[in-house]
């Protein structure tokens, strides 16, 4: 039983931490851009001169980006996100692109660089074959060359050369922009670029990790519920066998009493058991809660969000210390039921 409520204190724990863990994984981690706006290509020279004239902006990189579908063979398609990086472009400032090992992956050469989320959904490995489809519905094949890590949407990385030699011509409409520390509100930047009729988006990572906190709210309340039954579980068990325990053991027990154990002797003959029972109980619940969180990320296998499971080791703690306390908490409130055994009576009951 209280293995069980160990592993669900530890499953409990795991989505909140995870969701905590997402945010600065993917904004962090991934994205180190402050902005992404995107023009038509005919507008891509207006774009540059305000970045170029904004003393907010201290650094981009112009790029092709748009909204394409990603197909596999079986013409099973998923809507991302594309980004053509120029030739010889640093990169580094705006995007840390790492593999499935966690390893700096360079986007150059052929093929496409394609995010891990979309190439489970799709079923695409590298050196799969895959079709992209562009809103005017040309639609060319690709090879997956490499796949990168990323937590919150789907994303395609192409080298220009790569591009040009698939789709031809390379025609830039897009910037990632870092802004300065001066930029106090990174959001009002952002929308006052959105306002120009000319732009067709722009978003900044600020707006984007507000969005995910507002959007995750409701998974920490329900996370906060999951908590509170595992802990009322471990309480409702703990103290159903330590009662049954004693109840069965009345005779035993007031023997010990009759050979002149004190009270607290006997509270104590009673309470190892059940703090051997209860920490052997733990320490078997906290792998298993472990696994079971394990298999979250297949089983929410949501399109745009790849649920990467984390387990800080103060979970780990938070667990066993709640089954534990809960384990203390029964032995003081069970200490009084053996302290009204009559040894008496209890011996003069037949069997």
């Amino acid at each position: 039983g209280i293995m069980g409520c160990t592993a669900l204190l530890v499953f409990g724990l795991a989505i909140k931490d995870s969701v905590d863990a997402l945010m600065p994984l993917q904004y962090e981690n991934v994205y180190n851009y402050d902005l992404l706006a995107a023009a038509s290509a005919d507008d891509n020279d207006k774009l540059i001169s305000y970045m170029e004239e904004s003393e907010e902006v201290t650094e981009y990189l112009n790029i092709q980006v748009e909204s394409v579908k990603l197909k596999n063979e079986n013409k099973e398609s998923e809507k991302v996100q594309i980004m053509i990086l120029p030739n010889g472009a640093d990169i580094s400032a705006y995007l840390a692109l790492t593999d499935e090992n966690l390893q700096p992956v360079i986007i150059g050469g052929k093929g496409i660089y394609l995010t891990e989320n979309a190439s489970r959904i799709l079923d695409l490995e590298v050196g799969d074959t895959a079709y992209i489809q562009k809103l005017d519905l040309t639609q060319k094949e690709v090879q997956i060359t490499s796949l990168v890590k990323n937590y919150l949407g789907n994303n395609i990385y192409m080298s220009q050369n790569a591009y040009e030699e698939v789709f031809g011509e390379y025609e830039p409409n897009g910037v990632l922009a870092n802004l300065s520390d001066s930029c106090t509100d990174q959001i009002g930047f952002s929308q006052n670029l959105a306002e120009e009729d000319w732009i067709l988006s722009s978003v900044s990572t600020e707006d984007l990790k507000a969005t995910f906190s507002q959007a995750f709210t409701l998974i920490n309340i329900v996370v906060y519920v999951v908590l509170v039954l595992a802990a009322c579980l471990a309480f409702v068990v703990l103290f159903t066998l330590a009662s049954i325990n004693i109840s069965e053991r009345e005779r035993e027990l007031a023997t010990i009493k009759v050979l002149g154990f004190h009270d607290k002797e006997v509270h104590s003959y009673v309470n190892k058991e059940t703090l051997i029972l209860t920490s052997m109980g733990i320490l078997m619940g906290l792998p298993v809660g472990a696994f079971l969180s394990s298999l979250l990320t297949d089983i929410l296998n949501m399109p745009s969000i790849y649920f990467a499971i984390t387990i800080y080791n103060r979970s780990y703690l938070i667990a066993a210390g709640i089954a534990m306390g809960f384990a203390f908490i029964v032995q003081f409130l069970t200490d009084r039921s053996l302290d009204v055994i009559d040894p008496v009576e209890a011996l003069k009951s037949v069997e």
